[in-house]
């Protein structure tokens, strides 16, 4: 059985009805994850430069961090109460090895600090201790 582009279209849809919102936004993700990691294939196969195709590999990283939040956000909302969410996300954070939240947590989801807001770079790292 071949199936036309209206057909894929009503099964999508379909598939995004029996699914909740936030994993379905989470597939989404992860779907274009896989877009970005066979964009980096193409790069290594066609030679580009180490910098450019470093970039790629930092922002496919940052994407899975992204995605991973995502998806630990969908599980906890599920069993935390409303009024731990906040500590919880605390804790996560810390867990994570990340610092500084930048933005409270909603009341009614619990968030991590987004990957950029809280990576050092070499110019923000504290000094080394010998």
């Amino acid at each position: 059985m071949t199936m036309t582009h209206s057909d894929v279209s009503v099964a999508t849809s379909e598939r995004a009805g029996a699914m909740a919102p936030g994993r379905w936004a989470a597939a989404r993700h992860a779907g274009r994850l896989a877009g970005q990691t066979g964009a980096l294939a193409a790069m290594i196969r066609a030679g580009r430069p180490f910098d450019e195709v470093a970039q790629q590999v930092l922002a496919a990283r940052g994407s899975l961090d992204a995605l991973l939040l995502r998806l630990l956000t969908i599980e906890l909302d599920g069993c935390v109460p409303v009024d731990q969410r906040g500590e919880v996300a605390g804790l996560v954070n810390v867990a994570l090895g990340r610092r500084g939240v930048t933005r409270p947590a909603p009341a009614d989801s619990i968030r991590a600090a987004p990957v950029s807001a809280t990576r050092r770079t070499a110019s923000t790292a504290p000094p080394a201790r010998s």
